[in-house]
């Protein structure tokens, strides 16, 4: 009889544990013919002072090729003022990510000059794209490994530096996310909504340390990002640059998404 109830205590102890486990790790699902597009609300300096601006951008998952021996979704960026942006010409720029490791390792780059098209530039990068570097896309490192407690920064060396890098995921507050989407709503496109579970990525890149500071502070460049199953792009992004004595943060830049579909290849 103890052997029995024991059994059935290991049963449902593993019963227990398996949606946890399956929710261990998250990635989002791509296939040819997804699009996307989001709406960033992002400072730019001139002359004379700064202001913001929205940018939408549509994505395009246009194909899958290979770049060396690694198979790539091919996405194509296009950008607009509001949500309904052509395809019929050419991308500003293409992405080419690992179908394995969701590494950017090649952007190419539409060139013009008086007008006319020129031959679009091209770059490699075998490491990949990672980390909460500004210009770049930010894609974390899937899949997320949403038990891991470790918030070391460690030193990872990428083709143009060397950086110190954390990313911490975990199951997103509800509450948090929905204020922040609601940020998002406006006049002419509103912010998506979740229908399935919702997790928090924290990707975070460690300066030089503050001048002064006795407790080893270090300046931080933090990409707060939010995703959900059954999407294929984060739903919301935060880029904030912490800096100075008092770590006062920064925003670079905010990121809604506001529209997905398939189109049919």
């Amino acid at each position: 009889m103890r052997s029995r109830s024991r059994a059935l205590l290991l049963a449902l102890a593993v019963a227990a544990l398996v949606p946890s486990l399956g929710a261990a790790q998250y990635a989002p699902k791509w296939h040819v013919g997804d699009w996307w597009i989001t709406k960033t609300i992002r400072e730019y300096q001139t002359g004379r002072g700064n202001y913001w601006r929205w940018v939408f951008m549509r994505y395009d998952v246009a194909g899958i090729e290979k770049v060396g021996q690694n198979n790539c979704y091919v996405v194509e960026m296009r950008s607009g003022r509001g949500t309904n942006i052509s395809t019929s010409g050419e991308p500003g720029r293409v992405l080419y990510v690992r179908k394995d490791k969701w590494l950017v390792v090649r952007e190419m780059e539409a060139n013009w000059s008086h007008g006319e098209s020129r031959p679009p530039s091209l770059r490699d990068y075998p490491l990949g794209l990672f980390g909460p570097f500004i210009p770049e896309r930010r894609i974390p490192r899937f899949p997320l490994q949403l038990m891991t407690q470790d918030t070391v920064f460690r030193r990872e060396r990428r083709d143009d530096c060397c950086a110190d890098l954390r990313e911490i995921s975990r199951p997103a507050d509800r509450a948090l996310v929905e204020r922040l989407l609601a940020e998002g709503d406006t006049v002419d496109s509103r912010a998506i909504r979740p229908t399935g579970a919702v997790y928090q990525v924290r990707s975070e890149l460690g300066g030089s340390f503050v001048p002064g500071s006795q407790t080893g502070q270090r300046d931080i460049v933090q990409s707060l990002q939010f995703w959900s199953d059954g999407l294929p792009w984060r739903l919301y992004e935060e880029l904030v640059d912490y800096r100075g004595p008092k770590h006062v943060g920064a925003v670079q830049e905010r990121s809604w998404l506001v529209a997905v579909g398939h189109t049919k290849k």
